[in-house]
């Protein structure tokens, strides 16, 4: 038995991109899938899940700090601290940060929208500054 994601999954692909044996396919939600043969059972996906969608080899799922509150933090990006690199822009696998381009006498900054937001903290492992955080208002 292999690990395995659940209906859970929110599609954020971290897992995915995080998978050292690249056993994890798929590109969009409901579409995600661990090949059980080739799976090494190293427990990254598992661990590196935001929603605790992937169950370990005896069922199990990990529970994250927002399950035991109900609900998954948003990121925001502080736009004073933000750089404009748009590095965090690139990285979203969900396509929930945009630039605001301010013209030449100001610099730009990145800005999440919420909706879009599945909480997976991609764009705060990439953000130089330490503009994007977890949790943010």
């Amino acid at each position: 038995m292999s690990y395995e994601i659940s209906d859970d999954c929110i599609g954020c692909g971290l897992c995915a991109k995080n998978c050292p044996s690249n056993v994890i396919t798929g590109e969009i939600k409901d579409c995600f899938e661990i090949d059980p043969i080739m799976c090494e059972e190293c427990g990254l996906c598992f661990e590196i899940c935001p929603k605790g969608a992937i169950l370990d080899p005896r069922g199990n799922r990990r529970e994250t700090p927002a399950k035991k509150i109900g609900k998954l933090p948003k990121a925001a990006i502080d736009e004073k601290l933000c750089a404009g690199c748009q590095t965090c822009l690139v990285n979203c696998p969900r396509e929930a940060i945009s630039f605001v381009d301010q013209g030449m006498l100001k610099p730009g900054f990145c800005r999440v929208d919420a909706d879009l937001c599945v909480s997976c903290g991609t764009c705060v492992k990439y953000c130089i500054t330490s503009a994007a955080a977890m949790g943010k208002e």
